[in-house]
């Protein structure tokens, strides 16, 4: 017969160790429930031992005997003590918790992906967002806010509120809302120039997402992928994750150069900006498009293509994809809602040949099963009423006369100091130093100066790193635009 433990702790010992703040939001009981479990946690309450009545330990704390009752009661609920009638309450005796302090650190035993993923330098982004902002930010990717139509956003979004639908009380398809995969397919094919089916696109929760379950799905630990420097390093980072071998192949002002792919390459992938390279600028001719392809097809190869921003083009239409020069179903083609509605959004698409699209959403399937429906009801509608489209108009509007206010800043203040893409696209410009200026140098002055620039050397592979900077100006008015730049002006000229 097992002998059950009668010491009883003194109450100075709980006092000395217990911390209630009456100020605090968390009620007193879950104050006392927390702070008892750490004293059995810690060993201080040993197993067996008996704690002190509800009026003696109310009446030592100044606390209401409910309070202290029901701080017992989720302690037992939970199984860190037990009441035995007429005996008292007790620390449960099957506890073992002299182990449970760590004597030494925990040193997990990384997976191979995640071996690589400590390898990769950590963003800088978070940190961005915790340090002050200055008085001007070219930031890449902010959006104004007072150009987007919120009041339309949110009467879509208040009309599936208010509906008694089905649709928002059950899961959505993993593939993504189909209307929305329909109005997002009629929107590519006509002003895009890209050939699909609604069943062809797939709704993800941005474009890293779709870079990773293609990574997935693609690359082989060691498998080359043609990548573009300075190009965009989060798609990098993916396949260097999945252990491919990264095989950069410098830009020129019109892209890629397809002509300069080395002849031994192994490459299965390529990752490529066609529309607007990122993040020098600059779009790939039609010559170096059918040659990629062609490359592609002799390869047996895949093009990701990343149409970040092809909408946001500044003189003259937009340019028709890459995608859809393809007949052998070779491109996959990557869109994003971010850049033209609001970063916060968190909605992209991809389109996807046809042999890639049932491996794909069955990966998808396994880590996702797919964005809130609500908001892609809500995205669906304004496309498919018309404001998806007019919002677009008024883009190209308020952020080419940004964009040119930019230029013509830096053609004043920095007139031969620095050189940047012609390309009216975009929502930034990079750009590029003379040589032997320090571009954390004049990051740095700048900052001193009121002025948050970027600089470029995270975008570069090749070492070292041309000097350079990255200006987003989508964030900014006219006239901060213009200070900034006279500011910057003066931090690279060292005043």
């Amino acid at each position: 017969m097992r002998m059950h433990v009668r010491t009883t702790i003194s109450l100075p010992t709980i006092l000395a160790e217990l911390r209630l703040d009456a100020q605090s939001q968390t009620p007193l009981y879950q104050q006392l429930y927390a702070a008892i479990r750490d004293l059995i946690l810690r060993g201080v309450l040993p197993a067996g031992v008996r704690l002190p009545t509800n009026r003696a330990l109310a009446s030592q704390l100044g606390l209401a005997r409910v309070t202290v009752a029901s701080a017992y009661a989720q302690l037992r609920d939970e199984g860190y003590l037990v009441s035995r009638q007429g005996a008292g309450t007790f620390v449960a005796e099957e506890l073992v918790t002299k182990g449970l302090p760590a004597i030494a650190p925990f040193h997990p035993r990384f997976s191979f992906w995640g071996q690589r993923l400590l390898t990769l330098d950590p963003s800088d982004e978070e940190a961005l967002l915790t340090t002050p902002r200055p008085e001007i930010d070219f930031g890449f990717g902010r959006s104004f806010y007072h150009i987007f139509p919120y009041d339309v956003w949110r009467r879509l979004l208040a009309r599936y509120l208010s509906a008694d639908d089905a649709m928002l009380s059950r899961y959505g398809s993993v593939a993504g809302f189909y209307p929305l995969r329909a109005a997002v397919a009629g929107y590519l094919e006509r002003l895009r120039g890209v050939q699909t089916t609604a069943e062809q696109v797939v709704i993800v929760s941005g474009i890293q997402q779709a870079l990773d379950i293609l990574s997935r799905l693609l690359l082989n630990r060691g498998d080359g992928v043609l990548v573009e420097t300075p190009g965009y390093s989060g798609a990098i980072d993916i396949f260097r994750l999945y252990g491919a071998h990264i095989q950069p192949l410098p830009v020129d002002d019109h892209g890629l150069p397809v002509e300069r792919i080395p002849p031994a390459t192994t490459a299965r992938l390529a990752f490529v900006t066609p529309s607007n390279q990122f993040p020098r600028g600059g779009a790939m001719p039609l010559a170096r498009r059918l040659a990629l392809l062609q490359w592609a097809q002799a390869q047996g190869a895949v093009i990701l293509e990343d149409d970040y921003d092809g909408e946001l083009r500044y003189s003259g239409h937009p340019l028709t994809a890459l995608q859809g020069l393809d007949r052998d179903g070779r491109v996959v083609y990557l869109g994003a809602f971010s850049k033209v509605l609001f970063p916060a959004l968190r909605l992209s698409y991809v389109v996807l040949p046809e042999p890639l699209l049932d491996p794909f959403l069955h990966t998808k399937r396994l880590i996702d099963r797919g964005a809130p429906t609500l908001t892609q009801a809500a995205v669906a509608d304004f496309i498919t009423e018309g404001h998806f489209e007019r919002h677009l108009r008024r883009l190209r509007q308020e952020y080419g006369e940004r964009r040119a206010a930019l230029t013509a800043a830096l053609d004043a203040h920095l007139a031969g100091r620095v050189r940047y893409s012609a390309e009216a696209a975009g929502l930034h410009v990079m750009l590029y130093l003379q040589n032997g200026l320090s571009e954390t140098a004049v990051v740095e002055r700048a900052a001193r100066l009121g002025v948050r620039v970027y600089p470029g050397a995270p975008y570069h592979l090749q070492h070292p790193a041309p000097p350079s900077i990255l200006l987003g100006f989508s964030g900014l008015t006219v006239s901060e635009i213009e200070a900034g730049i006279q500011r910057l002006g003066m931090a690279v000229r060292g005043e």
